[in-house]
């Protein structure tokens, strides 16, 4: 079990003095394109009288993660500071992973869990989903940066988490009819996340700041689960799997979370579980509510289904389970309206 050591949540959190809890001296810092011009000041402030060298993240890539480990291996880095959205965090939990160093996790959005998790989701490698890695040792949430972010990412954070509805339910199922471990507590801290957050739609959706914060907080908890279970087994199931399926089927249309939430409502269908109130949430916060709201077309839908359990053939859920046929597919859809 591996969790982070320091979650600090609150306004203006990313700052020297709590950086000093985590590293000393000298530190690659990570950042996005833009992020690093629009927070420059707070950057500089925040890391004044540390020697570090900064980095811009263009893509959340294998080539891109080699890159920056390539170029800054034989560098004598105590930590890695990611300060970006869900890519720039990927690729510095990835540099953690390959250099065995300290990761500082700064989020400036609330766009995925990925925030505390031991994963890291890079595009390009052998397979479309995460690879395990060490859980940030520091998670420093300041929700002053936060709050400026795109509402499409801070709903997006929302969405992530509604999937956790079902990947428990996918678990559970793996060990009832496989034998596959099962962590009852890591199971109920991910529904709880959920479920925290679900209270919170009305507030998330004009961006009210406890609202924000309970989601923020709902995504690391989450994140902790699944470093409880020492898989993302709590954090994806079969709507991810179908989520990831639209990356290839139909890349670049909707944000993760904006496809894990629509996702959802379908393997909520197939559970037999309230799928109305999970739909009638992503309505209420804003989300969009159907596939072709993103630009991805039926067809596309109806093939990521059929595409997803080979996407992970050893992760037994719902969707390997009942082998749908396509007419079913499309007719659930129907149904649901998505």
């Amino acid at each position: 079990m591996e969790l982070p050591e320091i979650v600090i949540v609150g306004d203006n959190t990313f700052n020297k003095d709590n950086l000093s809890k985590l590293v000393r001296k000298k530190a690659l810092l990570l950042t996005g394109p833009n992020v690093s011009g629009i927070f420059a000041e707070k950057i500089n402030s925040a890391l004044r009288g540390f020697e570090y060298e900064k980095e811009v993240v263009n893509a959340s890539t294998y080539d891109e993660a080699e890159r920056i480990y390539n170029k800054f291996i034989d560098k004598d880095f105590e930590a890695v500071i990611g300060f970006g959205g869900g890519k720039v965090l990927d690729v510095a939990k990835y540099f953690g992973y390959k250099t065995g160093i300290n990761v500082i996790s700064v989020p400036t959005s609330a766009s995925n869990d990925g925030i505390a998790s031991p994963f890291s989701s890079l595009k390009g490698g052998t397979h479309p989903y995460s690879l395990k890695v060490k859980p940030p040792r520091g998670v420093i949430v300041d929700l002053s940066v936060i709050m400026k972010a795109p509402k499409r990412f801070i709903l997006s954070g929302l969405g992530d988490l509604l999937g956790k509805f079902t990947s428990i339910r996918d678990w559970k199922l793996a060990w009832i009819e496989k034998n596959e471990y099962y962590g009852e507590y890591a199971s109920k801290l991910a529904y709880e996340s959920a479920k925290h957050a679900m209270i919170s739609t009305k507030g998330i959706e004009v961006l009210k700041y406890v609202s924000v914060r309970n989601l923020m907080e709902a995504l690391i908890s989450a994140g902790v689960a699944g470093g409880i279970a020492g898989s993302s087994r709590p954090l994806s199931g079969s709507e991810h799997l179908v989520s990831h399926a639209l990356d290839i089927i139909a890349p670049e249309k909707g944000t993760h979370g904006e496809k894990v939430a629509l996702s959802t409502v379908f393997i909520a269908y197939l559970y037999g579980i309230n799928w109305r109130k999970i739909k009638s949430k992503i309505q209420e916060v804003g989300l969009p509510s159907s596939f072709s709201q993103i630009g991805i077309k039926r067809e596309e839908v109806i093939d990521a289904v059929f595409m997803a359990p080979s996407l992970r053939p050893e992760r037994y859920t719902i969707l390997h389970k009942l082998n749908l046929t396509k007419d079913a597919v499309n007719n659930i859809l129907d149904e649901i309206n998505i």
